[in-house]
């Protein structure tokens, strides 16, 4: 039953970027609730899988690829909230759509052992749900990041294809992606707060690189909202800011994860 929700989460997600991008070069509405359409399918499907994961009675285990579609959950929950908005914000399902069904097919090919997670206390738990927000949150930023630098790229060049006129335009993008990042720099804040309440011995319990690769991403978003505010940051500087941030956070958790799970077999402490 799990297998078969993911598989049909993900046949959602693909059918939907695929009427989506049918839908912004025909630019006809039709489409694009359709798109929507299947994507809170494909929601409400990936939402049951993981339903019976991680509500399942006894302690819960945090796998790399159970972890990594619980966030690719998180971004296409954002999306769909964004389709709700009167600006046409939902467009990044071009990117994100596909990039979610590949993490769900991922968990559903792969079985990787992951650590137990015993205890469930307000303050772990606290941690692991504002962890997946802020991954969620600034992901979906750098996704946003892209489509302003494709759109900034064709822009500049006066290639103004169907497709390119049918996106948001780049002001519009640019405040949204702010808006993430700074959402997602104080659920990040509160993670890495309530994370260190864990934290006695860094390298016993494995947790060296994953915190200095936080810290950096956290610092770099910081930087980032800072030039922003006083510096009047935007265009390629907020992008490739945004992308490095996202980097790093995917390498502090995904990176060190996979490396200690499947390459060395140890778990977080």
């Amino acid at each position: 039953m799990h297998d078969a929700l993911l598989l049909s989460a993900a046949g959602c997600y693909l059918a939907a970027a695929l009427v989506l991008y049918r839908g912004l070069l025909a630019e006809a509405g039709v489409y694009k609730r359709l798109a929507v359409a299947l994507t809170a399918a494909g929601v409400l499907l990936h939402g049951t899988a993981q339903a019976q994961l991680w509500l399942a009675a006894g302690p819960i285990q945090l796998g790399f690829f159970n972890v990594m579609s619980l966030c690719a959950l998180v971004v296409v929950v954002l999306l769909l909230i964004s389709a709700m908005t009167p600006r046409r914000l939902f467009a990044a399902g071009l990117v994100a759509l596909p990039l979610a069904a590949v993490m769900v097919v991922t968990e559903w090919a792969f079985d990787a052992p992951g650590n137990l997670l015993a205890s469930t206390g307000p303050a772990i738990g606290v941690h692991v749900v504002s962890s997946i927000m802020a991954f969620g949150f600034l992901a979906l930023a750098g996704v946003y990041a892209l489509m302003v630098a494709v759109l900034d790229h064709f822009l500049r060049r006066h290639h103004l294809n169907r497709l390119v006129r049918a996106l948001p335009a780049l002001d519009v993008l640019e405040a949204l992606l702010f808006a993430l990042v700074k959402l997602g720099f104080a659920v990040l804040t509160l993670s890495l707060i309530t994370g260190f309440v864990f934290v006695n011995d860094l390298l016993a319990q494995h947790l060296a690189h994953k915190t200095v690769l936080s810290v950096l991403a956290w610092a770099l978003f910081g930087l980032l909202l800072w030039g922003r505010r006083f510096r009047g940051w935007r265009g390629r500087t907020a992008v490739r800011l945004t992308v490095a941030g996202v980097i790093l956070l995917v390498l502090s958790y995904f990176g060190s994860k996979l490396v200690l799970e499947l390459l060395l077999g140890e778990h977080w402490g």
